[in-house]
């Protein structure tokens, strides 16, 4: 398997023994893979880079009408979210707007924190690519089950949702990191609930992953991260347990939505400076990479040529 780092300064790849090989330049928004083994990369001033086969990275023009924020592979390109909370599909045959998603229920409710307008923070497809689903900052997690062209809001807006993320194998789990917790879904991401507490020494998390048996998810204390931590709970239920084999007391800073992925048993976290790597499906950790620029998105996938 390859890891990527996306950074405020340049795109990297962790090889086996842990060192850091830069392989693009840029201030990197966020990372994306697909099942076609395609790689995508956002940066911060709108360009976008793919990588597939044998390829060298390679620019894809976008034309959208706001800063993008996040990405989504699909088969045929990327679904692109916005800072103003739009959102648009990025396809060989050109840049189109979803719409539809203008048009949800409740949008007028939407309110912004920390930025100047709501933004679209998160994208994420159930594992039959049923539904698609948008965690908004502040307005909830939209969804959709006609490939975009309508949406529907779901979980409460004030819920405070940072990330939604669809589980890779089951297409009925769907977790959200949000300042009340972790929100779970088994109905594809149709309705909602929080799961209990039990373990965490704080409710507010930023970033959520799925190994092959459980959630894991970043937490700490505040969106300033003077406290955070990872913890992992089992898919079946039951009290968070936290990730401290291998891992210091606190991480050196939160761990931020994208900033957290798994491939099967493989994770990885990027806090501040380090990317911490686990093996055996978050029970144990170890530093993957540490000095490197401070990190903004990760990824793993299981495909090699990626580092080219």
């Amino acid at each position: 398997m390859t890891v990527l780092v996306g950074t405020v300064d340049g795109l990297f790849v962790l090889d086996a023994d842990g060192d850091p090989r830069r392989v693009a330049p840029g201030r990197v928004q966020a990372l994306a893979t697909s099942r076609a083994s395609v790689t995508w990369a956002l940066l911060d001033d709108g360009g976008l880079l793919r990588h597939a086969g044998e390829d060298a990275w390679s620019p894809v023009p976008v034309h959208v009408d706001a800063d993008p924020r996040t990405i989504l592979a699909t088969a045929g390109g990327v679904v692109l979210g916005t800072a103003n909370a739009r959102l648009w599909r990025v396809e060989e045959t050109g840049t189109t707007s979803l719409a539809g998603f203008d048009d949800v229920a409740g949008r007028n409710s939407w309110h912004a924190v920390g930025s100047a307008v709501p933004y679209v923070r998160s994208l994420t497809a159930t594992a039959d690519g049923h539904a698609l689903l948008a965690s908004v900052h502040v307005g909830g997690i939209p969804r959709s089950t006609d490939d975009g062209a309508t949406w529907e809001p779901t979980i409460d807006v004030d819920d405070d949702v940072h990330e939604v993320r669809a589980h890779p194998g089951d297409p009925s789990i769907v977790a959200a990191a949000a300042a009340v917790g972790l929100a779970e879904s088994h109905d594809g991401g149709a309705s909602w609930s929080v799961a209990p507490r039990t373990g965490l020494h704080a409710t507010y998390l930023r970033a959520v992953a799925f190994t092959d048996d459980a959630v894991v998810v970043g937490a700490s204390d505040g969106p300033f991260g003077q406290h955070a931590a990872l913890y992992r709970r089992p898919l079946g239920g039951g009290a968070f347990e936290r990730c401290d084999v291998g891992l210091p007391t606190w991480l050196p800073a939160l761990v931020d939505t994208g900033a957290l992925a798994a491939h099967g048993p493989r994770v990885v976290a990027g806090a501040g400076d380090t990317v911490f790597a686990s093996d055996d499906g978050a029970k144990t950790w170890r530093v993957g990479a540490s000095g490197l620029p401070p990190v903004r998105a990760v990824a793993v996938t299981d495909f090699d040529s990626v580092a080219g």
